[in-house]
């Protein structure tokens, strides 16, 4: 089991979960890592009940994969 100390950034609450999962479809159809898919999956799916928030491990990694997806959002460039 691991501690606070191990996620720094520690529980996820409520307003972050709906920021993350607004972009989440889009992270869904970009991943192509085998263990990403099966856990975007699950997260999109667990999201649906209202109640539900990400263990620290959970949040831990859909923090990456959501700053992964800003980053290539970021990176796109329109030439004027």
């Amino acid at each position: 089991m691991f501690t606070l100390s191990r996620y720094d950034k520690g529980p996820m609450d409520r307003l972050e979960l709906k920021r993350i999962m607004r972009s989440w479809p889009q992270l869904m159809s970009q991943t192509t890592d085998p263990w990403s898919k099966r856990f975007s999956t699950n997260i999109w799916e667990k999201s649906a009940n209202p109640f539900w928030l990400p263990t620290l491990k959970q949040a831990h990694f859909m923090r990456i994969l959501y700053q992964e997806i800003s980053k290539e959002r970021e990176d796109i460039h329109l030439l004027d």
